[in-house]
């Protein structure tokens, strides 16, 4: 072989080299493919969330609220629960928070803006029963003026004692002459002054059904007294609420308190069961037709407040889907009656929307109905039942029963005495709420706190 075919056939092995396997090939892309593929899936799993199952999921338990009925979240922290055929009939798992009754809060907004009211001198606080959600005025932490708002935790704490077995509620205080306010024609529906005198010893029970169903500054006056002043009950009802309170909380000359306050401790009422079986049922009677419940009489179990130009009510709305309200104002007298009843109107219209639209469907509300079935008719013991000496309440004249009405429709509602029509004016405290109790009329100075100055009347 020469020289020039030796470098042929050695050029024709180099090109033969350079060709590609296709077995090699198709490994390689294939390899290739997998890695692409892998690395996808990688990207996605760390970038893109997979969509949620739509499907509804008939195993869900209709016991949507996973908070215990018997241990409900204090205050507006979070609270998690599932909805069952809630809407678009899904099973999904939602987190409500404070202000997730974005709509309530929009229409109350909507009503002080329209009504060209100061909206810095009316406070409130709103709580669905059943979700525990929670909606709130910006200022619901402010303290307000507590006229005799005051009165209902005093109470809470002396049930709440007698439930646990430390006080006898036919233990007796001494009515001193610090408890004594001057009889006048605001206080002549309270019954301790008509009762007792000073140097007199009066049971618990009968103090605490006269400040809860009467308002009576007497008794309310008694009771804080008794454990300690004003500033140690408020130290010791600051418990109620897990949100601390501003300094003025516990001064005994503003005697103020908030609607956030509020809000907790009615909370706190209606889940301990059995422990404020009476007071629930007192305050049922206080004001049956007036404050929240001028337009709807009957509807809100209610503590009242109101003194100079402050206008309080506390309430829960005790039917299928309980709820809580509580308003403060320091506007004027009228003002701050139609904002308590039409607030009154606007918040229970809402909930009675909530509930027509399927809202609470797939939720168990049979347990709302045996707490608010909790509620006891206890004795009369003002009107029915001497006092430790053989007293007895005296019934009012005509006279006092006439001039204390006026008194109360001229103070409550800016009217003249002849414009009086409300039936809130038809009120003798003569009648007592046993075993079906009657309207019975606040008196005007309910806020009958310690008399040291006019925020404390």
């Amino acid at each position: 072989m020469n020289k020039t075919q030796n470098n042929s056939s050695s050029s024709n092995k180099r090109r033969r080299k350079r060709r590609y396997d296709p077995v090699r090939v198709s490994i390689l892309v294939v390899a290739a493919l997998a890695i692409l593929i892998s690395f996808i899936f990688a990207i996605r799993a760390i970038f893109v969330r997979p969509k949620k199952d739509t499907t509804p999921d008939a195993t869900v338990s209709s016991q949507t609220t996973e908070v215990s009925s018997a241990n409900p979240a204090n205050g507006t922290g979070m609270t998690e629960f599932s909805l069952t055929n809630f809407k678009n009939n899904l099973s999904l798992s939602v987190v409500k928070q404070p202000n997730s009754l974005a709509d309530l809060e929009a229409q109350i907004d909507e009503y002080l803006t329209s009504h060209h009211y100061d909206k810095s001198k009316v406070s409130w606080a709103i709580q669905d029963l059943v979700t525990l959600e929670v909606a709130e005025s910006d200022n619901s932490r402010k303290n307000f003026t507590a006229a005799s708002t005051y009165k209902l935790p005093v109470c809470v704490y002396y049930y709440e004692e007698i439930a646990a077995g430390r006080i006898n509620p036919s233990d007796q205080l001494e009515y001193t002459e610090e408890m004594r306010e001057d009889e006048d024609d605001e206080n002549l529906n309270q019954p301790i002054h008509r009762k007792y005198k000073v140097g007199d010893k009066i049971p618990i029970d009968e103090l605490l059904e006269a400040a809860l169903l009467y308002s009576d500054n007497i008794a309310g006056h008694m009771l804080y007294s008794h454990m300690g002043g004003y500033q140690e009950f408020k130290e010791i009802v600051a418990k109620y609420s897990d949100v601390p309170q501003a300094k003025s909380f516990f001064e005994e000359t503003s005697n103020s308190i908030n609607a956030d306050y509020m809000m907790r401790l009615l909370n706190h009422i209606y889940f301990t069961s059995g422990t404020y079986n009476d007071l629930k049922y007192w305050l049922q009677y206080t004001a049956p037709d007036t404050f929240l419940n001028r337009t709807m009489k009957y509807t809100y179990i209610q503590k009242i407040g109101n003194i100079n130009a402050v206008r309080n009510a506390v309430g829960i709305y005790n039917g299928m889907t309980p709820y809580t309200l509580s308003i403060y104002t320091d506007i004027s007298k009228k003002d701050g009656m139609d904002i308590l009843a039409d607030l009154g109107e606007l918040v229970y219209n809402y909930f009675q929307n909530r509930y027509a639209s399927g809202f609470y469907d797939g939720m168990d509300l049979s347990q709302y109905s045996s707490l608010n079935a909790q509620m006891s008719t206890p004795y009369d013991v003002i009107l029915y039942r001497d006092g430790p000496k053989g007293q007895k309440l005296p019934e009012m004249t005509p006279e006092e029963i006439k001039k204390m009405n006026e008194a109360i429709q001229e103070e409550l509602y800016d009217e003249e005495p002849n414009q009086a029509t409300s039936s809130s004016t038809n009120a003798s405290s003569q009648t007592a709420p046993q075993p079906t109790p009657q309207p019975t009329t606040p008196s005007l100075s309910e806020g009958g706190e310690p008399s040291v100055d006019d925020n404390l009347r």
